[in-house]
């Protein structure tokens, strides 16, 4: 897999497509960003605030806006879709209405709770979906079932193939091993819990972004990534998974509980690898720390 081009449209291409689609005109646009996708946040002359998200054509990305329509018909709180996956040039774009405000945590600051009910009200609502939508590939991050050589598979962002220090590919290897070996029922989550992909008001999620980062894996697997970004140490993970079964109001088996330990292992390892790369200091992961979820993970 190659790294991913950033889509590039101008402004007066977005406009006529807009005005096509949309059967309104672009007025003015509010901001450009990107990593992955090119998110181009506009008002429309007939006063829509909207975002444009353009990416590659895929049929994930058919899927995922699937999911993220069933999930905003069932209340969940995800801006509303408006367009689905439609052609811009070589690529495909999506629109949604822009949802401004909400903090960037709960007033609760680390406390699991928030997140984890966010997480089994997504699993919750999407389950009738699960057997019916293809999302693979995984994002980079979650895709520790990739076909490419070596451990880690390539970052769409990032440089290709590359390999890390000896005991970060052992923990990669021990991660893949003990996800591989989960027999568990595959659901639907979101797999990048990143502070930008969700806003809060009080303890309550108010709107959650990035609907194209969602995965099927099995509930403890996605509990386990969604704790690696939002409880990035053993002891905060442990009280996330805790917090996730309650909500969830089911408790996980010991088979599970490892692979939650993998999926978080594997995670974490990923980030750590993009600090390698990048010749950061490495601080998302530490061999000790490494050896210690490998260990909780059975591998």
């Amino acid at each position: 897999m190659q790294p991913m081009e950033l889509p590039r449209v101008d402004a007066a291409l977005l406009g006529q497509w807009c005005a096509r689609h949309l059967a309104s005109p672009v007025a003015a646009e509010r901001f450009r960003a990107g990593r992955l996708s090119l998110v181009v946040g506009a008002r429309l002359a007939d006063g829509r605030q909207i975002v444009v998200k353009v990416r590659a054509p895929e049929p994930r990305v058919v899927h995922c806006f699937a999911v993220h329509s069933a999930l905003y018909a069932a209340g969940f709180p995800a801006p509303e879709p408006i367009l689905p996956p439609t052609p811009l040039g070589r690529w495909t774009a999506t629109v949604e209405a822009l949802v401004e405000g909400g903090g960037q945590a709960p007033t609760s600051g680390r406390d699991p709770r928030p997140y984890a009910a966010a997480l089994a009200s997504t699993v919750r609502l999407a389950a009738p979906l699960a057997a019916r939508v293809d999302l693979d590939p995984k994002p980079s991050w979650n895709r520790w079932d990739h076909d490419e050589p070596g451990v880690w598979p390539t970052a769409a962002d990032a440089f290709p193939t590359a390999t890390g220090p000896e005991w970060l590919e052992r923990a990669g290897r021990a991660a893949r091993e003990r996800l591989a070996a989960c027999r568990e029922p595959y659901v639907i989550g979101h797999g990048e819990w990143l502070p930008e992909n969700f806003r809060w008001r009080g303890e309550e999620l108010y709107v959650a972004y990035d609907w194209d980062s969602l995965i099927l894996a099995p509930e403890a697997v996605l509990a386990g990534f969604a704790a690696a970004y939002v409880a990035p140490s053993a002891e905060e993970s442990a009280a996330f998974l805790a917090a996730y079964e309650a909500v969830a109001e089911r408790e996980f088996g010991p088979d599970e509980r490892a692979a939650a330990w993998a999926a978080n292992l594997w995670v974490r390892g990923g980030k750590a690898l993009r600090e390698v790369v990048a010749g950061e200091p490495v601080r998302a992961l530490e061999e000790g720390e490494a050896r210690r979820l490998a260990k909780l993970a059975g591998a």
